[in-house]
């Protein structure tokens, strides 16, 4: 009984003191894409798709919901969110050189292709990818290659 109450107040602690640590520092105009999507010819349409699916891990336009406020949450949802720059980062288009591009595109293809993006905590909480947009993901990929 007393390793449970010792268990349940380490729970607490932790909550109360990951209220503290809340990130939403991941936030800056539509501006940062704009560079990516215009130099590889995003139409207005696909622009929406990765809007909704890529830019909240995949660039500095990260969308915080209510959840986000949840400390717990929102350490999780910051290390997912540092993670996924790290792999590919939309905002920092115009560091890439030519051949990094082309690369980051061709694993765009293959991320959505196998079905490895958006990743499945992402998915359960806003929904996957349609067919329709998955196509237009990997049609737009393909002619980029």
């Amino acid at each position: 009984m007393k390793f449970k109450r010792i268990l349940l107040g380490v729970v607490l602690l932790a909550f109360v003191i990951t209220q503290f640590m809340l990130d939403k520092s991941n936030v800056s105009s539509y501006d940062s894409v704009a560079i990516f999507e215009k130099q590889e010819g995003v139409n207005e349409n696909l622009s929406a798709i990765l809007k909704n699916n890529c830019y909240d891990c995949h660039s500095n336009h990260t969308n915080y919901d209510w959840y986000g406020s949840i400390g717990v949450i929102n350490v999780f949802q910051s290390h997912h969110i540092e993670e996924g720059k790290e792999h590919l980062d939309f905002s920092a288009w115009d560091t890439y050189d030519q051949g990094k591009r082309k690369h980051k595109i061709e694993e765009v293809f293959e991320e959505v292709e196998e079905d490895h993006m958006p990743i499945t905590m992402y998915t359960l909480i806003h929904g996957g990818l349609d067919p329709d947009d998955k196509e237009q993901i990997l049609k737009w990929a393909k002619s980029r290659k």
